[in-house]
């Protein structure tokens, strides 16, 4: 098959440091290709990048946000390019619109993966939509929006170090704003003096003056920015366990998925897909308060480690993921 992936234009894909669609968008990409199908990427290509798959880039830099005359020049280029392939998978969207006339004008199968809830405008568009999570699923189909399918978001885990032996602090990976509840993790490790290094981009600066920065030290809460790749995966695989004290009904959380690979468990909020992706008792502990983040920390260490890396092999592998989404292309296809 001959599929075209409309990435995301806020960060570079592949990914440099924050970026978790864009993260996702390469990791399908290389699967794909490894299993035998041509791809082109449509999105942000960071300088000197080398790619398996064929990238072309919309823009030379990321648009954090983009205006009409953005969106209207990535539509174009994605109708230009879709011409030459069997399948549009697009990732963003306010590309729905565009998506729609692909669909009509060449008698294409596409389809929209949900990294967010869709808007009302986007759900209304005749477009299959994947959920990325079953809890993502029943909420929209409770709102009438129908879903076509559910797939997980995917990792390479062997790019993912395993680690039996960890050190005495714990992490949170994310970005920085009151949803995340990244003061909740700060909360909880002052109140069990307990270490905790932050790592991830400020999205709400007031949010991060008033109710993290003032707590930031050199030796109990450290906070260490947006990082690259292989600096993130080394502090996931030190870390005694990820802490997840997610403020809404999250859509999938792929930083969950990526401690999990190293074998650091997850202390999370049971707050949408969070209850799918840990499993209370074995590969984390499923929490409600700050208290309880506490007391969680202290039993950390009865979980097998090596069981939450065996979980993500078996649900959330890149080979997992692309495997369910080349049947749905399938499936489209045949459906014409």
């Amino acid at each position: 098959m001959r599929v075209l992936q409309a990435s995301h234009i806020s960060n570079y894909t592949p990914s440099i440091g924050y970026g978790g669609i864009e993260l996702v968008v390469d990791t399908l990409a290389k699967e794909l290709m490894l299993r035998g199908h041509r791809v082109l990427v449509l999105g942000v290509k960071p300088p000197n990048a080398n790619t398996q798959y064929e990238i072309e880039s919309v823009f030379n830099k990321p648009v954090k946000k983009p205006g009409v005359i953005h969106k209207l020049r990535y539509s174009w280029r994605l109708l230009l390019e879709s011409k030459d392939f069997d399948v549009i998978h697009i990732h963003v969207q306010w590309l729905t619109p565009i998506a729609t006339m692909i669909k009509e004008l060449r008698n294409k199968p596409v389809l929209l993966t949900l990294h967010a809830d869709p808007s009302k405008l986007v759900s209304r568009f005749n477009i299959p939509l994947v959920a990325i999570s079953e809890s993502q699923r029943r909420r929209l189909e409770s709102r009438g929006v129908k879903i076509a399918t559910v797939i997980y978001n995917g990792i390479d885990v062997d790019k993912y170090p395993f680690r039996l032996e960890k050190e005495d602090f714990f992490i949170y990976l994310g970005r920085i704003d009151e949803t995340k509840g990244v003061h909740i993790a700060v909360e909880a490790a002052k109140k069990c003096n307990e270490k905790l290094v932050i790592i991830g981009p400020v999205t709400n600066a007031r949010y991060f003056e008033l109710y993290i920065k003032p707590f930031i030290d050199s030796k109990s809460i450290i906070y260490l920015g947006e990082v690259d790749f292989k600096t993130k995966v080394e502090y996931l695989s030190r870390a005694k366990a990820l802490l997840y004290p997610v403020q809404y009904e999250e859509f999938f959380g792929l930083a969950m998925v990526e401690a999990l690979a190293t074998g650091t468990p997850v202390i999370g909020f049971p707050r949408g897909s969070v209850t799918e992706v840990v499993k209370d008792g074995i590969t984390g502990y499923l929490v409600r308060s700050s208290e309880e983040i506490c007391e969680a920390m202290k039993h950390v260490d009865k979980l097998d480690r090596r069981e939450c890396r065996r979980d993500v092999e078996e649900r959330f592998s890149s080979k997992a993921m692309a495997e369910k989404y080349e049947k749905f292309y399938q499936h489209l296809i045949q459906g014409l």
